[in-house]
């Protein structure tokens, strides 16, 4: 668990709006550092930091407190979520063909076969 990690799984709490967790091996096979987050970015205070707990680099239990009337109650209010969603614009998103500078090579010099659908 790195910093782009940690900021990988916070942004998906944000993103869809729900509580995440992750455990991550402890020292000396990895870093430790397991987290969890809340998806409650605003409050009436304004932005606020959405870590819940985070574990050191040792092996233990953490425990994360998520209060799920708040995250109930927040989802209700918020405009996050799925209410402005616009699926058909996500064509490009699943686009099979590759290109530049995304075409990926086999150890082989062929492309890979994601490549050339």
């Amino acid at each position: 668990m790195e910093l782009n990690r940690s900021t990988q799984l916070r942004t998906r709490a944000n993103e869809n709006m729900v509580a995440v967790a992750l455990a991550n091996y402890a020292a000396p096979d990895a870093n430790g550092h397991s987290a969890a987050f809340d998806p409650i970015a605003f409050n009436e205070k304004g932005s606020r930091d959405t870590l819940v707990v985070e574990a050191g680099e040792n092996e233990g239990i953490y425990l994360a407190p998520f209060d799920m009337r708040e995250i109930r109650e927040y989802r209700e209010r918020e405009s996050w979520g799925n209410a402005f969603r616009k699926p058909h614009r996500y064509d490009l998103l699943i686009e099979k063909k590759v290109e530049e500078p995304f075409v990926r090579m086999n150890i082989k010099g062929e492309q890979y076969e994601s490549s050339k659908r």
